[in-house]
Formats: structure tokens, sequence, C-alpha cells
């Protein structure tokens, strides 16, 4: 049901007390859905009264995470007691608390209907009118006034502080906490040249604030790596509603400072980032680089028994041009066609550290083909196997060469290759690589034998 609520109340007072002048903000935001504000107020306290409220806080703040320190060197100053409240004042919210109370219904006709609200369904409100009990439709050209607010409703969430040691004039208070709803990655373009040789690799940090709160001029952090998060039950369940990401103007500048920070990265903006409510905000994470690449080729019957897989591959090393830590987060690859760029596909990328490799699927090559048969099952003992297996690699390229790398799933623990007739590593306990060259317009046949004993 929509509702269209007049209040007849003026709800404005941010302190009790006194008055916020200016604020600095820090905010640092994690990798899973987490992100630590720190704001540094300066306030008018004033004489009277011990109360204090703070209404432009994140509706997703945790409130045990809460902590408000004076700067001023006031060591009498205690935090007594603090309160967050949020049961926000909507349409639905104050129908739900006005049960039992006067209200006033205007129809689309400019009728005024009065009386005590007593129920409301989907589409409809059921009054005890002087005329007795009467059933309103309701549709979106209707409104409804309430005299005042619900008793418990606030306008905003809104933290209260109960202070003790306060003394007047304008104090330095710093106010900490967590807050859910603020989340980045990472989002890579890289754009291959049309040897598939070189690649021009931007980063952008995407950074999500669904939280309830606007950041401006906001010193901005970005942690990457998993932070360990306690499950601490929620007394009551609550629901922000959200509009729609607005995409924000991108920033071509890069951060000013990477560093090393505990077991994780951090990533420290130079400039100061405005992040409003409901918006996404890309970032540039470091400026455009040159990246030597190759392209390889991978068959592994059980993931897809026909086709042959292409990735971009790179070592993140300063040798290949990079030598950075990428953050988790989705890598988008383009090619050079003539003058144009086409789309080549996308593959989400865990955080790589220095010196590992970057390997970047982006779909089956259309020219290169393969087949898996099962020649020879034979039993050896009781508790022995022996297969031998054939597998057949189409290259329907005219002119290119290539070699394809063939991941065989061993089915048990305890095997021996006996017999290949193309070289292999072992990638882990139950998974082997070939590499097996294919000439252009040509096929080559992988003919390996395997013991297994259980």
């Amino acid at each position: 049901m929509k509702v269209l609520s007049g209040l007849f109340l003026l709800f404005g007072t941010l302190v009790v007390g006194g008055g916020v002048h200016a604020r600095e903000t820090f905010l640092t935001v994690y990798n899973a859905d987490l992100a630590l504000v720190r704001q540094i107020r300066t306030v008018d306290m004033g004489s009277q009264g011990r109360l204090f409220r703070l209404t432009d806080v994140a509706a997703n703040l945790i409130a045990g995470s809460v902590y408000l320190r004076s700067l001023n060197g006031n060591d009498d100053f205690q935090v007594l007691e603090h309160t967050f409240e949020y049961d926000l004042a909507g349409p639905e919210r104050i129908l739900e608390r006005c049960m039992g109370n006067a209200i006033e219904i205007i129809t689309e006709s400019g009728n005024l209907i009065q009386g005590v609200l007593l129920n409301r369904y989907a589409d409809s409100l059921v009054l005890n009118t002087d005329g007795g009990v009467r059933i309103v439709p309701w549709n979106d050209k209707m409104s409804v006034n309430v005299k005042k607010l619900p008793e418990g409703l606030v306008m905003h969430p809104t933290l209260t502080w109960e202070l003790g040691g306060i003394k007047g004039g304008n104090r330095k208070l710093e106010l900490t906490y967590l807050t859910t709803g603020v989340d980045w990655y990472a989002t890579y373009t890289g754009i291959l040249n049309e040897e598939s040789a070189q690649m021009t690799l931007e980063a952008w940090a995407s950074v999500r604030n669904d939280s309830g709160a606007n950041f401006e001029d906001t010193r901005l952090k970005l942690v990457a790596g998993k932070v360990h998060r306690a499950e601490v039950p929620k007394p009551v369940a609550r629901t922000v509603k959200s509009a729609p990401f607005m995409m924000a103007e991108s920033a071509p500048e890069s951060i000013s400072e990477q560093r090393g920070f505990f077991e994780y990265y951090i990533y420290e903006f130079e400039r100061p980032v405005t992040l409003m409510d409901k918006q996404d905000k890309q970032i540039a994470l470091f400026p455009a680089v040159n990246v030597r690449t190759e392209k390889q080729f991978t068959y592994d019957h059980r993931r897809n028994p026909e086709k042959v897989d292409v990735q971009v591959w790179f070592k993140n090393d300063e040798e290949k041009g990079l030598g950075k830590p990428l953050p988790a987060g989705v890598f988008r690859v383009y090619q050079k066609d003539k003058d144009d760029l086409e789309f080549v596909g996308e593959h989400p990328i865990d955080h790589i550290a220095r010196s590992e490799e970057v390997k970047i699927p982006v779909g089956n090559a259309f020219d290169l083909a393969g087949e898996r048969k099962v020649i020879e099952s034979r039993r050896i003992s009781d508790r022995s196997e022996r297969q031998t297996i054939e597998i057949e690699l189409r290259n329907n390229k005219k002119r290119d060469d290539v070699t394809i790398a063939v991941v065989e799933n061993l089915l048990q623990r305890s095997w021996k290759i006996e017999d290949s007739n193309y070289a292999f590593i072992t990638k882990d306990v139950d998974s082997v690589e070939f590499a097996v060259p294919v000439s252009a317009d040509s096929r080559s046949t992988l003919r390996y034998a395997v013991l297994y004993a259980w």
C-alpha cells in the first residue's frame, strides 16, 4: 500500500545542549560488507544538560561498535549510556504505530474522513468513525494525516549519549563505529593488442554505499583481504529500503599509497572522496600499465568434453610489467580489431599477490577441439586396475601452431602413470597436466596408461 503522510509536527534538533559546527570524516572499507567510520566533530556542548544526539549516522551501524571520546584532554569526560534508535518513521511504520489512534484521510476527490484506525490491509484501511466502522479503499492519490509522530519513531537513525564530565564551549569529539552496507571490489580492464602478446591494464575500485549515510569529503582507505567477522545475534531484524545504485562519475586520479597492513593491503587515496548513500563509485587504483601476456589453451574433459578453453595468462611481476598486489574482483578483457575494441570475455579473480600467475579464462577456442576415450580398462588384481586413455586434439587453424595443456583428473588417490607419449607434470594429488603441441590444420593424439590401486 502506498501511503502519503502529511505529518503535523516539527522534528529537528540534532544536538540537545549544543550544535555541531564542523567535522572530519575518515572511512575504511573492507571486502566483507563492512566499513569503519571515524568522524572528528567540533561541538558546542553548552553548559546545561548532558544529553547528546546525532542523526547523520549510518542506518546499518553496528551498535556495539560505537565509541565516543573527547579529544580536548578532558579527564572527567564519560559516556554513561548510549542508545541507537533506528525505528524509522516511514509511511508504513507510522500507520502500524497509529493503530487505535485518530487519523484523517483525504480522498482523491478532497473529502475528509476522520476516525480511529482499527486495522489496515493491502488495499484498504479500517476506521471507527462517528457513523460506525468504515472500510476505506486505498489508492495512491489519497493521503493520511496524523497529528503527531507516534512515540518511539525517529525521522533518521539516531545515536543518543548520556554524558558526564561535560565542559561548556566548543569541544572536539571523536566518533567511531562499524557499519554494514558498504563494500568494495576491484574491476580490471585489459586491452590486448592484435597479437595478444601485450595488454594495457587499468584497475579500478568499485565502492558501494548502501549504509543509509552520506560520506562527504571523506578520507578513504580500502582494505584488500578477508577480515574475520564474529557471528553476533541481532536482537531486532531491520530492513533499510534501497533505491537502485547510481553510477558516480569515475575519478582519473590514482591512489597516493599502497602498502601492507597486518596480513592485508591498504589502498589510501590522496584526495577526499564523496560517497553518497545509494551510490556506486569507481576510483582508479593505479595508472594504466602495459603487461606482457600469452594465450594458453586447456582441454579438460570434465569441464567440457569437446571444447578447448582459452585463457589470457601473465605473471604478476615487474619483469612482465606489473608486480602489484591485485585485489579480488572482475577482470574484463578486450582486444583491438583494427581501430575498434571488441569484448573477449571476463572472469572473477581472487586476491593475487606479487609474483603469482594470473589466468583469465575468457571462453572456448573456436578452431580447437578435443575428444577423450578410454581405450582399455583391465583389472590387474582385486585392488588394482589399469586404464589406457586416448585423447585426440584437433587444430583447424590454417597457419597457427598451438600447444594445448591437457588436464586429467585421476579417479583414485593412489595412482601411477606407467606409460605416456607426452611429458606431464603433477598439478596436485589427483590431477596431472600434459603439454601437447598441435600443428596448424592438423591433429595430435595423447595416449597414456595409468595404474590405480585401492
